[in-house]
């Protein structure tokens, strides 16, 4: 093989190369921006999380509330069917 053929078969190698390091690197920076979304999409969802563990604890304190409530008026549940009001139901009727 002469010096021509050899300047040929590296510019065909270079050039090869070259072409499959753009594919990679276009590959590449559409992975960077898949990565962005998900994470993007990732980080809706921690605050989303967050919020309902805060509703859930309001629920809770308010639950906590009413329970503390009906203790004080007596109306908890101490084998006896108790209404809304506090007042005992016939146990023919109640379920």
């Amino acid at each position: 093989m002469d010096g021509g053929w050899a300047l040929i078969v590296a510019a065909v190698v270079t050039a090869v190369g070259a072409i499959i390091v753009a594919i990679l690197d276009k590959f590449r920076k559409e992975n960077n921006r898949d990565h962005e979304v998900v994470m993007g999409m990732l980080r809706m969802v921690y605050k989303s999380q967050q919020r309902t563990e805060d509703k859930v604890d309001k629920v809770d304190e308010r639950l906590t509330e009413h329970l503390a409530s009906h203790h004080e008026k007596g109306m908890l549940d101490n084998g006896k069917r108790i209404d809304k009001n506090g007042v005992e139901r016939n146990p023919k009727v109640a379920k």
